[in-house]
């Protein structure tokens, strides 16, 4: 095979590539590589190389100003003659101003780090131009607009975006975007008199990698010191780890070259966009969906070779639940962080129980039901506290659940109702490992498997700014979802025969049996509070029944209330969902809800009214 035929392959593989020779110097970096880091880019707008100068506008858009700019500071903010004290580090922030020219007054907005996630938008008009300044942290969006061109970065975590208007010609003589820190065109560096490279229409781009030393292209970080360790011939492969790359996270898999006598020849890396993990999901999920359809079921998962006691308090046999039960085996063998969503009473707990026992751990199982702690108390909750931490602690402290779960499995039930500041928290204890009590400066190290489970659209609790996007991604490793009993008539049988035997042990009473007509009545109802409805049903029958045989009597079902099926019905419900979630998602902005579902103030007011949204 020739040369260029290898490039070729190397250049459309479907992952980043990268190597790293013996001496630390960047081999090879495919197109899919530059893509990831933003080093390729669209190239319908262009500009030339240059550098800032005073007299140009500069407009720029921060989600955590200081986090991913070049540790742009409140200081270097002067140069767009900005002196407001009350912008602090981690604050979004958006602008507009001269740069170097201490007579032109700015306009700036900003929200502090404290406050709630929200859309931030600056819309004005500065020296002639239309300027808007947007930041999206629903969307993980930012975009900068001059007149009618705007242009867009995506963004992870944090990040720094701007546009410089050439002062002269009124000319995008400079635009931000992904991959800057390889270019070392931070916002703090340019303002600082830094020079930017040329964008321009062609494919080959200035920035040029081959043989360049690892440090110029990796910033100091977990994944710059894993391939170094690699080089000096510590540590093995690593398989589908998140690292920070610049401080945008990829999805890395790196593995050592060794010659003939064992030496090290390099590192090769395989790298994906952790931002696109949505995207990656589904299609990870697509592919195992077609796997498990074509060559797993019914054949294997029906003969699966699981230990002969996993599972006996999950029961099920039919495709979704032995389904349910392989991916849990499969979680059990790893260490990743497990996800269970399902409707409320589908047996969460008891699948996270399964899969903290077939794992083997040494450690206890901690159930934390998230939903029954009071949000003042979730941090002393979860990570303990020492003595006199607050007022009313207890004089020798407390540990928490974290704590008294190391070596085991803790269960975050209803993960969803933890609050933000609190997930911040939580955040840092899943990526190091490390706890701190409530009012200690001692970290503790703890060694515990975390499992979660939400019956919420956790998706949609991101978008909302519910719940932290960086945290959903880290707990959303490995995904296991049970369907709702209504959607697994197989299993109802069997499951009301466990119930029934469990039950009558519980209250020492001898067995009872289901008359057929009460089985029918039974596996004719549609569940929809699923096992724990089952449950409380057999149980109540089971009280009520002075002789062996249940009747369909002693079955006390809910009358189910028929469903609005008319077109006109359907239609007013999901037009009623869209507005609501429209003005929650805008924090109540009523022109701009009418702007993007393009609806009159008349007609908007109408319709806020018949719902009773105002």
């Amino acid at each position: 095979m020739s040369i260029n035929a290898i490039r070729q392959m190397i250049n459309d593989f479907s992952r980043g590539l990268i190597s790293v020779d013996a001496a630390g110097n960047i081999s090879i970096f495919n197109r899919m590589a530059r893509e990831i880091t933003g080093i390729d880019f669209d190239r319908s707008n262009t500009h030339a190389a240059g550098s800032l100068q005073p007299g140009d506008i500069i407009i720029v858009a921060d989600n955590q100003l200081g986090n991913d700019d070049g540790d742009l500071s409140h200081d270097d903010l002067k140069y767009l003659n900005i002196h407001d004290p009350n912008i602090q580090k981690g604050a979004a922030f958006v602008c507009v101003g001269v740069y170097n020219n201490k007579k032109i007054e700015p306009s700036y907005k900003y929200l502090s780090m404290s406050q709630a996630p929200q859309k931030l938008t600056l819309n004005v008009t500065y020296l002639g131009f239309r300027i808007t300044s947007l930041i999206d942290p629903f969307a993980g969006k930012m975009t900068i607009s001059v007149n009618d061109c705007s242009f867009h970065m995506n963004y992870f975590s944090s990040a720094g975006h701007m546009v410089a208007i050439d002062g002269n010609t009124g000319v995008i003589k400079f635009f931000q975007m992904n991959g800057y820190s390889v270019r070392k065109e931070s916002v703090a560096a340019l303002l600082h008199g830094a020079h930017f490279q040329a964008k321009n229409a062609e494919q080959d781009d200035p920035t040029n990698l081959i043989g360049r030393p690892l440090e110029e292209i990796i910033e100091e970080s977990e994944l710059r010191e894993v391939i170094f360790q690699m080089l000096r011939g510590e540590g093995g492969p690593v398989n589908d780890t998140i690292f920070e790359f610049n401080r945008r996270p990829v999805i890395c898999s790196l593995f050592p070259l060794r010659q003939e006598d064992g030496s090290i020849d390099g590192v090769y890396l395989m790298i994906q966009d952790a931002t696109k993990m949505e995207a990656l999901l589904e299609r990870r999920n697509r592919i195992l969906e077609e796997m498990e359809r074509k060559y797993y079921f019914p054949q294997t998962v029906a003969n699966a070779a699981l230990p002969h006691d996993a599972f006996h308090g999950f029961v099920g046999s039919g495709p979704l639940i032995q389904q349910v039960k392989y991916l849990a085996y499969k979680a059990s063998q790893t260490k990743f962080n497990v996800i269970i969503t399902g409707e409320s009473g589908t047996g969460k707990s008891q699948l996270a129980r399964e899969i903290h026992l077939l794992s083997h751990r040494s450690g206890p199982f901690v159930e934390v039901n998230c939903n029954a702690i009071a949000p003042t108390l979730f941090e002393s909750e979860l990570f303990g506290y020492v003595p006199g931490a607050f007022t009313g602690a207890s004089s020798g402290g407390k540990a928490g659940y974290f704590e008294t779960a190391n070596g085991g499995t803790i269960f975050l039930d209803e993960i969803g109702e933890i609050p933000l500041s609190t997930q911040v928290k939580l955040l840092h204890v899943l990526q190091n490992k490390m706890i701190y009590r409530v009012g200690s400066s001692r970290s503790l190290k703890v060694d515990v498997r975390v499992i979660a489970a939400t019956n919420r659209d956790l998706k949609e609790e991101v978008a909302q700014g519910r719940f932290r996007q960086d945290l959903y991604y880290r707990i959303h490793v490995f995904p296991i979802h049970i369907p709702p009993l209504r959607e697994r008539k197989v299993d109802l049988y069997p499951l009301i025969n466990q119930i029934l035997q469990k039950l009558c042990q519980e209250y020492d009473v001898a067995l009872r049996q289901f008359s057929g007509e009460a089985l029918h009545k039974l596996l004719s109802y549609n569940w929809p509070g699923n096992v724990r409805e089952l449950e409380n049903i057999i149980e109540r029958a089971i009280t009520l029944c002075d002789t062996p045989l249940i009747y369909s009597e002693h079955i006390d079902l809910p009358v189910e209330v028929p469903q609005a099926a008319t077109l006109k019905e359907l239609l007013t419900r999901e037009e009623e969902r869209i507005l609501r979630a429209s003005l929650l998602r805008t924090n109540g902005d009523k022109r701009t809800v009418m702007e993007e579902l393009g609806l009159s103030k008349s007609v908007f007011y109408e319709k806020c009214k018949r719902y009773d949204l105002l």
